[in-house]
């Protein structure tokens, strides 16, 4: 089965992993790359969950904890925006340093509260079919 849940948890990885290379690196290409990577990656991953898992959320876990991640999501998209905004400035790092901290913040409630409760709430085939429509959103690169 594919896991919905150990999915999106990768990707939070995979984000902090981004944005912990990105607070190292010096104007240029390098940090170019590593930025469209992780918007990239970040874009596909809100969408998915928005798309996919959020409306669940607002179903089985509640409108106001759906509502937060999707507040959630647009403080990100606008600190996205920001670094790109400012790849060759001195206040990149800021960008970077706010970003990371509101994805610490984000991906905390979302692995401790929001995930366990969905996945508690759920049927085995409802997590599964979950999981496929994430794992096929990923392959194609949109929800």
């Amino acid at each position: 089965m594919n896991d919905p849940i150990a999915m999106l948890k990768a990707d939070h990885r995979e984000a902090a992993a981004l944005l912990k290379e990105l607070a190292d690196t010096k104007p240029g290409n390098a940090r170019r790359k590593k930025t469209d990577r992780l918007s990239a990656a970040l874009a596909l991953h809100m969408e998915i969950e928005e798309m996919l898992v959020y409306p669940l959320v607002a179903e089985q876990v509640g409108e106001d904890e759906e509502h937060e991640a999707e507040t959630e999501h647009a403080l990100a998209r606008d600190g996205l925006a920001k670094m790109n905004e400012l790849l060759g400035e001195g206040g990149f790092g800021a960008a970077v340093a706010m970003v990371t901290a509101g994805i610490k913040h984000h991906v905390k409630e979302e692995e401790t509260e929001i995930f366990p409760k969905l996945k508690a709430s759920l049927e085995r085939d409802e997590l599964a079919k979950l999981g496929d429509e994430v794992a096929a959103a990923k392959k194609a690169g949109r929800a």
